[in-house]
């Protein structure tokens, strides 16, 4: 049986990427690992304030059984397995390698975008994190909400990183039940090719109808005005997540989580799925 990996500062956002990670393990039929990097840092998180006693232990150990016991009672996956894990070092690569020792099927991870608070170590690592990850990662922030009818928004450019992540992509919405919106992103330049972008979307429409076998539609955004311009398309066509790529690279001064990307993930008001490109 596959993991979800929760890491959790005990902030309000990760609390609430707990809460997510449940309803995807329920999806998945898969087992939940929450964990905490400890990094000598005091926290006092806004449940605590409700609970008398948290205030005199102030562990970070009553913290954890607090959360893995409320995260039990939404659990509903039979044989399953709720538990936490302590690491200590450094948090992004303390993740990392956690993911990789579990063989995580997904990361679920609380980030606080541009207002957040840069003092909780969650919102400040989440995007070197999920360049590095060794599996999807899904980006959330409190008050998010997939819907009951999830639609995921998958934008599709001339990089063929875009497209090497659409059977995971897939994958994930059928899981999920949830239907797929394919956008192929133009943009208006003396260099782009007529024609390029559509091509590429109709090849991964071929794809879905011949493997994936999921509602889906396809259409052409314009995405010359950057992420806020997609974002916004995100909302009007009322999809519930956007799937990122990430590219896999040898070259160190290559970008790995390029700066639309990086940046859509900081604006979001919407769920991030990010992917690592296929090998």
């Amino acid at each position: 049986m596959k993991r979800i990996l929760v890491p959790v500062d005990f902030s309000e956002d990760s609390v609430f990427a707990v809460d997510v990670a449940v309803q995807v393990a329920n999806a998945f039929n898969a087992k939940l690992r929450l964990m905490h990097v400890r990094t000598g840092k005091r926290y006092h998180p806004e449940f605590a304030k409700d609970n008398p006693h948290f205030v005199i232990d102030n562990k970070d150990t009553a913290y954890a059984e607090f959360l893995t016991k409320r995260a039990k009672l939404a659990y509903q996956v039979d044989q399953g397995q709720v538990d936490f894990k302590f690491r200590e070092g450094n948090v992004v690569r303390e993740i990392r390698n956690q993911a990789h020792y579990d063989d995580s099927l997904l990361i679920v991870i609380g980030t606080h975008g541009v207002s957040g608070f840069e003092d909780r170590w969650v919102g400040s690592n989440a995007y070197r994190l999920v360049s590095n990850a060794p599996c999807p990662v899904l980006a959330v922030r409190k008050q998010m909400q997939i819907g009951a009818e999830p639609k995921i928004l998958l934008p599709i450019d001339t990089k063929k990183v875009s497209r090497k992540i659409v059977p995971t992509v897939a994958g994930f919405a059928k899981v999920m039940k949830a239907s797929l919106l394919v956008a192929g992103i133009t943009k208006r330049s003396r260099w782009a090719l007529p024609g390029r972008v559509a091509a590429y979307v109709m090849q991964v429409e071929r794809f879905l109808k011949k493997r994936a076998f999921l509602p889906y539609e396809a259409v052409m955004v314009d995405g010359s005005d950057g992420p806020q311009e997609l974002l916004d398309y995100a909302h009007q066509s009322k999809a519930t997540v956007i799937a990122l790529p990430v590219r896999r690279t040898i070259n160190p001064f290559e970008s790995i989580f390029y700066p639309f990307a990086n940046e859509l993930l900081n604006r979001s008001d919407l769920p991030i799925l990010v992917v690592p490109e296929a090998e």
